[in-house]
């Protein structure tokens, strides 16, 4: 090999292994940067799944928006608050009934078929419906309040400390570490006692506008006469017994070809026939009642817990006492106990379709023509303080004591309507009106409870009266009467009034308000 040759080749057999040494370190740097990428890559999905899991169990997550109301939005935790309230108020209403309507409080909402209505797919659905319909209004009337300057009081804000206070109670008996989180339990995830408290005061706000707004209608005497006088077969009062005679049902097949029981003309005109007969026989309470228990269809005896015992005991009609005419309306004989001719002691047979023939006796109608009555009142509940679910002696004694204390007080001072509601402020235990000084104004029949209402309408009473009474399911009772007010008729009169004139103004004013759901609304519930 010459020399040109041998040199020529060593050129060759560097620029080869050049680029053999170039190609593999081109492949070891792909390689250490395709490493780098997996671990990046897995470093980044690390980090992600701890930043959800951080975010997951954090506020943060649920200070995200999921709900517009025209300006104002609110986050996940805020419409949580409202979704909550929504649910409680529902089972509160409705409680173990709330089966009925085919809510099973211990499975997931969302895997719920909600069936009372085509609007609503499912139960979570259904109280996320709720909770936009009572923020867009609580967001419209919060922004009309402060539109015209209207702030909470001193006393709204101690309200809203004190029921902050008895959740925080709640939370310590049920072993929560905090309010919080009790809050949080009860309120859904991401709540905390100063979104709660921040929520509360929204929604107080919003209501003592929609107070002022009603309040701000006038009308005439004659005006609400006649308002309570369109509404009186609702708001009367009305007396009466009645018994339906079932008449007997009887196999059929109807134009489907599905077997059915109904009654037949025969046996509809043999019920209204023992009907008539029952009705010719009386004349009173008592000869009403003897003639439904002898010509009536006896009923199968129970014992205590509920299981038949063979025997049977005649049928009784059934009472209706001082009972508002909404109550029945939906009964067949209404139209006829309506009868602005009806007297007392009349007695009428009236069919109800498909069902049988209603005897009626008639005994009297109240149209709320007495006076209501203001009273402030100093309440002091008895505490079942070793929580073992009885009220014991000393529990009732040490009530007692408590109030004998403040009774002391207001004997020993000026005795007039101003020191009373100063001590009611001081020392009323009922959070609904102590911070008026235990005012309730228009107090009418039957509202308070059995002691209470002796008291305030006992018709020897006079304003500046004081007396002490005792209830067992409120506790003790200093009452101060203040003094008699306008009619109920022309209470109820004035309230339908103003009701309808605030529901037209909150229908404009609120045409302009809509909620809108954000991305985050996923997450509420």
């Amino acid at each position: 090999m010459s020399a040109s040759q041998d040199k020529k080749t060593r050129s060759q057999q560097r620029a080869e292994g050049t680029e053999r040494r170039q190609v593999a370190a081109q492949k070891k740097a792909a390689e250490d940067r395709k490493s780098r990428i997996k671990w990046i890559s897995g470093s980044i999905a690390v980090i992600v799944l701890i930043a959800a899991i951080l975010l997951g169990n954090s506020s943060l997550f649920y200070r995200q928006k999921a709900l517009k109301v025209n300006d104002e939005t609110y986050s996940v935790a805020e419409v949580n608050y409202f979704y909550n309230v929504a649910y409680q108020n529902f089972y509160s209403s409705y409680g173990s009934y709330a089966s009925a309507f085919g809510l099973d409080t211990s499975k997931p909402m969302d895997e719920q078929e909600y069936t009372m209505s085509d609007e609503y797919d499912t139960w979570a659905d259904y109280f996320l419906g709720e909770a936009k319909k009572s923020m867009t209004e609580i967001t419209a009337l919060s922004k009309a309040a402060e539109d015209e300057g209207m702030t909470l009081s001193e006393d709204d804000m101690e309200e809203i400390d004190e029921q902050i206070a008895s959740i925080a109670e709640y939370a310590k008996s049920a072993g929560y570490t905090s309010a919080s989180k009790y809050m949080e339990a009860i309120y859904g995830r991401g709540t905390n006692e100063k979104l709660v408290r921040e929520m509360m005061a929204k929604s107080m706000l919003a209501s003592n506008y929609a107070q002022e707004k009603q309040a701000s209608f006038t009308y005439t005497a004659d005006e609400i006469k006649e308002e309570y006088a369109n509404h009186a077969n609702e708001y009367d009062l009305f007396n009466l017994r009645y018994y339906l005679v079932a008449a007997e049902t009887k196999q059929a097949t109807d134009a489907d070809g599905h077997e059915t029981e109904a009654p037949t003309e025969a046996t509809m005109a043999a019920a209204k026939e023992t009907a008539d007969k029952i009705a010719e026989a009386s004349k009173d309470a008592e000869s009403f009642a003897a003639a439904v228990a002898e010509l009536g269809e006896p009923t199968d005896a129970v014992d205590e817990d509920g299981n038949p015992t063979g025997e049977t005991t005649p049928a009784e009609p059934t009472v209706v006492e001082n009972s508002q005419g909404s109550n029945l309306s939906y009964y067949g004989f209404a139209d006829w106990a309506f009868d602005d001719a009806r007297e007392a002691g009349d007695v009428g047979v009236v069919e109800e379709e498909g069902s049988g023939y209603y005897v009626v006796l008639f005994e009297g109608r109240d149209t709320n023509d007495y006076n209501t009555v203001d009273v402030r009142h100093i309440l002091v509940q008895v505490t079942d303080t070793d929580e073992d679910g009885e009220i014991s002696d000393e529990e009732k004694a040490a009530a007692e004591q408590t109030m004998a204390d403040i009774q002391a007080k207001w004997e020993a001072g000026e005795q007039t309507e101003e020191a009373f509601a100063a001590l009611a402020e001081e020392y009323s235990q009922d959070h609904g009106s102590h911070h008026n000084g235990g005012l309730y104004e228009h107090v009418y029949k039957g509202q308070m409870v059995t002691e209470f209402n002796d008291f305030c309408f006992d018709e020897s009473r006079k304003p500046g009266d004081v007396g002490l009474v005792y209830n067992e399911s409120t506790g003790y009772h200093l009452i101060y009467f203040v003094g008699e007010n306008v009619p109920y008729c022309d209470y109820l009169g004035d309230q339908q009034l103003r009701s309808e004139d605030y529901s037209a103004w909150k229908e404009e004013y609120m045409a302009d308000f809509e909620a809108e759901e954000l991305r985050a609304i996923r997450y509420v519930g």
